[in-house]
């Protein structure tokens, strides 16, 4: 039998990490990107009611209900101050996930390039190879800021996609405004689209305000957001997302979103319908104990030799640099087998230096120092 095109795709890296490790039973994860906070109420409560209403076992429209679409139109007017038409510019999903898959399929040709910064969110990586697309990959400078000359080196003929992050997973990193309008206007100039993952809107930790790329696109010609409430309401598990895309990919995005999931599910729509009027105030209730998490970090790590690691201002991320002999593959292996600690190995994430990601997000202040203390050991161990 002939093998799929699956064939040369990566392993689900997470799975793939986790399975070639001997899992110890008190382990501590700074692996998995979730805040450690619970759902609204609100929203929780909603989708209970709905569940046994015919609106909420039923398929909704592929679009989505259409009172979620006008409440995401009036929030992304409230907060860019960009008007959107809620009927033809907007498209409930299963997650940022499936939207990315979405509008992929709904852009591209096989062969086509799609370029992303790196370290790389390796989802989106993985999506472009499955529908044959090619990752092209830019570098970011010590701060994870994207190298404008390596940007425009990559781009071809064959470019399709400039793929940005912001804030940023897995650094942190949050572009700069000038840099963003500098993508969106190389977008502009080469006839390419510009797809802006803005997951972690909400999290950013020196009160400057979420900028989208939708504001530098007056007309939405070639602006594509994705927006999740996996994070800042803390509803991974319902699988609801959305986004914002020109006019004029309406029915091709119709297309795939009926052949490849119909509609996102109805009771996730009701939570989000209670959930995105909160904006970023539900959130940040928790800010100061992520804060308190964030600085302990960077504060432990400003005391390692071994590590290398840049002060970003979003999500719930370090992404750092060690100075080791080992790969990041096999050091983060050690970590897990001898100290009980999890971070994520770089190689994931389209690095080879040695590296890894962390996640401050998804523990409390005692679990964490506890995680900490371990990690320290086993750094200065191994290292």
């Amino acid at each position: 039998m002939q093998l799929s095109r699956m064939k040369n795709i990566r392993h689900a890296p997470i799975i793939q990490f986790l399975s070639q490790v001997t899992m110890p039973e008190d382990v501590i994860s700074f692996g998995q990107g979730i805040p450690f906070f619970e759902p609204p109420f609100e929203a929780v409560n909603a989708a209970k009611k709905i569940c046994s209403k015919p609106q909420g076992y039923q398929y909704s429209t592929d679009q989505g209900f259409r009172d979620l679409r006008k409440i995401i139109a009036e929030k992304i007017k409230k907060e860019q101050k960009v008007t959107i038409n809620p009927d033809t510019q907007v498209m409930v999903t299963a997650g940022a996930n499936q939207a990315f898959m979405n509008i992929l399929l709904a852009i591209s040709q096989p062969a086509d390039e799609i370029i992303f910064f790196t370290p790389t969110y390796f989802n989106y990586v993985m999506a472009a190879k499955m529908i044959g697309c090619k990752p092209i990959f830019v570098s970011t400078d010590s701060s994870f800021q994207p190298d404008f000359s390596d940007l425009k080196n990559k781009i071809t003929p064959n470019t399709k996609a400039i793929v940005t992050i912001s804030p940023n997973n897995p650094t942190g990193a949050v572009y700069t405004p000038d840099s963003l309008k500098k993508i969106n206007k190389l977008c502009a100039t080469h006839s390419l689209f510009h797809i802006s993952d803005e997951v972690y809107e909400y999290f950013i930790y020196d009160d400057t305000p979420h900028i989208s790329p939708l504001q530098f696109d007056s007309s939405l010609s070639h602006t594509i957001s994705l927006f999740s409430l996996s994070k800042a309401f803390s509803l991974s598990g319902y699988r609801i997302g959305y986004m914002i895309f020109p006019e004029d990919l309406l029915l091709d995005v119709l297309k795939v979103q009926d052949t490849n999931g119909i509609a996102a599910p109805s009771p996730s729509q009701a939570a989000a319908l209670h959930a995105i009027p909160l904006g970023d105030s539900y959130c940040k209730k928790f800010f100061p104990i992520l804060k308190r998490n964030r600085n302990h970090v960077q504060n432990i790590f400003s005391s390692l030799s071994m590590i290398h690691s840049t002060w970003t201002k979003g999500a719930y991320y370090f992404f750092v640099n060690i100075d080791s002999p080992q790969s990041s593959w096999n050091l983060a292996k050690r970590l897990i087998e001898k100290y009980r600690v999890i971070v994520l190995p770089g190689q994931m994430f389209d690095v080879e230096y040695p590296s890894f990601r962390l996640s401050y997000g998804n523990l409390s202040e005692n679990v964490l120092q506890k995680g900490l203390n371990r990690l320290v050991e086993g750094l200065k161990e191994i290292c």
